[in-house]
């Protein structure tokens, strides 16, 4: 008797058929595992096409801008977006912040107020005013970069550069303390939440 038939007379066939699906179920498993990690690092790929076609009078799109972490020294964090008019007449491209959620600190801009349908607080800021504070007042910076608000017919293109950073050493000591206490008890209290969370308009309309 070979090794073969040994095997035949222990192993039943219905065993060999679970271990099939068995083997085959774990396959899947991991494929779907990985599939959907390599699609959250998709996610973080710093480029997306904005595309006004012949005909669109205006395309408006909303980013949910995500930083995981953040703390003195942090990797600068960057997203492009890159947009193209492809249509026949030229085009102007705005950029509106609307919410910001900083380790639990939470804004909304008068434009995001207008856009919720609520009423405006007398604290607000406008987008404007909240760009340039988060450009100035704190020990780390955010740079919204425009290169180009005016796309001509057919071949305009424009770059939005988002950037967030944190030097090890910003000069600032007692603001890098305060916000690095911050950071730390919100990443301590909600490890799962990201760090920083920003919402934009983005708006592209024809010039007539």
């Amino acid at each position: 008797m070979n090794t073969w038939q040994a095997l035949k007379k222990v192993v039943k066939p219905k065993t060999i058929f679970f271990l099939i699906i068995l083997l085959a179920a774990n396959s899947f498993a991991w494929f779907i595992y990985n599939t959907r990690v390599d699609v959250d690092l998709r996610a973080k790929v710093r480029a997306w096409n904005i595309q006004l076609e012949a005909g669109d009078n205006q395309v408006t799109d909303y980013l949910n801008i995500i930083v995981e972490d953040m703390f003195p020294g942090m990797k600068e964090y960057e997203y492009l977006i890159t947009a193209e008019n492809r249509s026949d007449v030229d085009a102007n491209i705005i950029y509106t912040l609307l919410e910001l959620d900083l380790v639990g600190h939470e804004f909304i801009t008068i434009e995001g107020r207008v856009m919720r349908g609520e009423p405006i607080e007398s604290t607000d800021l406008s987008s404007d005013q909240l760009i340039d504070r988060l450009a100035n007042f704190y020990p780390f910076s955010f740079v919204f970069d425009l290169n180009n608000n005016e796309l001509e017919a057919g071949i305009g293109i424009a770059d939005f550069d988002i950037k967030v950073n944190w030097p090890f050493e910003s000069g600032r000591d007692a603001e890098d303390t305060f916000w690095g206490i911050q950071a730390a008890n919100y990443r301590a209290l909600y490890p799962t939440r990201p760090s920083i969370t920003l919402k934009l308009r983005i708006t592209i309309s024809q010039t007539i």
